[in-house]
């Protein structure tokens, strides 16, 4: 199997956790495996609301999977980008892929990289991995300075696993400001 063959149970798995957290009435969309203005389109229709980001340049970034939620009260869209690795381990370099998609959308700001675990995975994180977030050396909530009109974008980053036909679990990285929960997730979509 391919990672894609997982989107769609992936999706209604984090979708069902994540409306936990909201109160009732919050509207959470998903769109996989197009381009990033493809993503924020098919989001935008089922919500019925444009959002800020279709009102600026969107770059044409193929990506796995993009949330958008709406809570009732609100007249926006707040959205999440999950980055899918089908893997045994996990190593910097897929972290380093989330970082700079989210770099590039600019307007995406919360970012989850996700292991499904292949079969007789010992543990989603490569040693050197592990290592470098056990010593707090990795970055998961930064600031971007853009020189042009010194704009400034905050990021913010989790990491989750997916065991297939079972439940998302989470890395926990919360020395490091990561995410590290659904409900932290849901407080910052707020």
């Amino acid at each position: 199997m391919k990672e894609i063959d997982f989107y769609p149970e992936i999706c209604e798995r984090f979708k069902k956790y994540l409306a936990s957290y909201f109160p009732e009435g919050t509207n959470i969309a998903f769109s996989y495996n197009k381009s990033l203005p493809q993503l924020v389109n098919d989001i935008e229709l089922e919500l019925n609301l444009e959002s800020d980001i279709s009102k600026k340049y969107i770059p044409k970034l193929k990506l796995d999977i993009l949330f958008g939620i709406k809570l009732l009260e609100s007249n926006r869209i707040s959205f999440i980008l999950l980055e899918v690795k089908h893997l045994t381990q996990l190593g910097l370099a897929e972290y380093s892929q989330l970082i700079g998609y989210l770099q590039v959308a600019k307007n995406i700001q919360l970012g989850v990289l996700l292991i499904v675990l292949k079969p007789k995975s010992t543990s989603p994180l490569s040693n050197d991995f592990h290592e470098i977030i056990r010593t707090n050396n990795l970055p998961m909530k930064w600031r971007v300075i853009l020189d042009r009109n010194k704009d400034s974008k905050n990021f913010r980053a989790g990491i989750s696993y997916y065991a297939p036909n079972n439940g998302i679990e989470w890395i926990d990285t919360s020395d490091l400001n990561g995410i590290s929960s659904f409900e932290e997730l849901a407080n910052l979509m707020k």
